[in-house]
This record gives C-alpha cells, structure tokens and sequence, in this order.
C-alpha cells in the first residue's frame, strides 16, 4: 500500500510588502497512523537576517504550536485533506495573523522513508537547509491522550453529565480511583487508561504487573456487585517493544478480575456500545 503525508511549512514573513519569507519548520500529518509531527528551529537564522527580530516571542509561538499540536492531535481524525487541513491549522494550531508566522498551503507527497523520524529528518533538510533542526515533536500516547480521545467521542452528544468521573473504590488492601464509570443494564463499569506506549521493556513489564494485581485485588470486592473494569489500552510506538507488549497483554488477559480490553483504536467502537446502552443513539 502507497503511503502518503501532508506538511505544511512554517515560515516566517518580516515584511509583506518585500516578499522576503524564510522557512523555520514543518508540520507534517501521517495519515495512515493519524499522527502530527512537528520539525522546527530556533531564532538564530532569524536573528542573523533581522536584527531586530524578537526571538522571545518566536520561541513563544513555537511552544504555543507544540501544546496546540498536543491538544488537538486527535481533533483531526476524519478531516479530509487540503482545504480542511488549512482550515484546521488556522482554528486549531496557529492562528493566521501571528506575528509574521505562517503555515503554507499544505502539500501531499508519496512517503517513501521507512519511518516517520527518517522522513521528517529527510524532509527537514529539503526545506529547512542550514538550520539546527530539532527533532520532531512526538505526542506520547499516555493516559492523558487516552482520555482525551475518549472524551472526544462526547463533544457532540453531549452526554458526559451522564457519566461518573473519578469514582473511588476501596478494597481490603488499595484505593483505586477510575476515569469515569457507567451503567448498563447488567454492570457497572469502570473506565481506567493504561498506556504501554513507553521507552523500555521493564516499564512495560512493570505496568503490566502492576494493573494485573490491581485487577486480582478488585476481583472478590466486585464479584457480588457486577462490576467490570474497562481499561484503555495504547501500545508503544516503538515497534521493537511490541513483543513486550503483547506479553504484558497476555499477562493483564490472565487477571481474575472481569474487565474488557479496549485498544485505543477502537475506543470509537466502544463509545458506540456505551451511547446505544444509554439510549443515546
């Protein structure tokens, strides 16, 4: 299967009526995976060509781009390409009139690198020649970006006032405090997020060990009270821990206590089951 990306360049213009515009970084969005990645410098290459260029306030809007792109990262599933790409990096990213900073009308190419650091690094040094690049901005699927894509799903149902946030339930031996809670006609279920998108094996090993006794621990308490446990599950990015992850899976599977496993791409689907029970569709 063709793989393809969109970018948009962020360039810098110091005066309209000149034309002059220099490049200082790219946003890229791979479809495939539904990820962002940002590619950028800093202000010394500005600052050579416009003495007066204020470099506090670009290194403003830089970070003001990163938490925008953290924000909205799962905001843009679904959006088709170019005009409402643009249209999504005006609302969502970097507004239009930002102190000289814009993005270009955004391009698709064939992706023809094997990864997506080797292609922004690739792209960088097409676009962004002579400039210290950093590396790209990668969102970490943790439980933050769990719950966030979770709650995405409601922005238009406007039915989270029918969810329980942070329910506490309290064994023998833990405190265990959940996301959110809701009620079928059978169960009642507890949301947890548990990201495995992590950089070594042992944290993935840990985590795994960690919920698998939580689950144990919650298991006789619930058993009496139809309780099942919904966990969030992400996956490391870094595909050399996917073995890792399949055995902390396998292990957390193992557990006694009565949950269900909901992997962060169907957590769309899962949605779809918590509105048809609450007669929402």
């Amino acid at each position: 299967m063709i793989k393809y990306i969109i970018y948009s360049i962020l360039q810098y213009k110091h005066n309209l009526s000149l034309g002059e515009i220099l490049n200082v970084g790219i946003l890229f969005y791979f479809p495939e995976e539904k990820q962002f990645e940002f590619s950028h410098g800093d202000a010394t290459r500005l600052k050579a060509v416009y003495p007066d260029f204020n470099s506090s306030l670009f290194s403003a809007y830089i970070r003001n781009i990163k938490d925008n792109i953290k924000n909205a990262i799962d905001l843009f599933a679904g959006y088709p390409l170019n005009n409402d790409f643009t249209d999504f990096i005006h609302k969502k990213i970097l507004a239009v009139d930002a102190a000289g900073l814009v993005f270009s009308e955004p391009n698709q190419a064939i992706n023809v690198f094997k990864d997506r650091e080797t292609t922004v690094s690739e792209f960088a040094k097409l676009f962004l020649p002579g400039i210290d690049v950093e590396g790209p901005t990668r969102i970490r699927h943790n439980e933050e970006y769990l719950v966030r894509k979770f709650k995405r799903y409601f922005e238009n149902d406007k039915i989270e006032k029918h969810l329980t946030k942070d329910e506490i339930i309290k064994t023998k031996f833990f405190t265990h405090k959940f996301e959110y809670s809701w009620s079928d006609k059978i169960t009642k279920n507890f949301i947890k997020p548990v990201s495995f998108d992590l950089l070594e094996e042992y944290s993935i090993q840990s985590k795994a060990a960690l919920h698998f006794g939580y689950l144990n621990d919650l298991n006789e308490y619930s058993k009496s009270k139809n309780f099942r446990f919904d966990l969030l599950i992400a996956k490391p990015q870094d595909k050399s821990l996917t073995n890792a992850y399949q055995n902390a899976l396998d292990y957390i599977d193992s557990a006694k206590g009565p949950k269900k496993l909901v992997f962060e791409n169907k957590i769309g689907e899962y949605t779809d089951e918590i509105l048809s029970e609450l007669n929402f569709n």
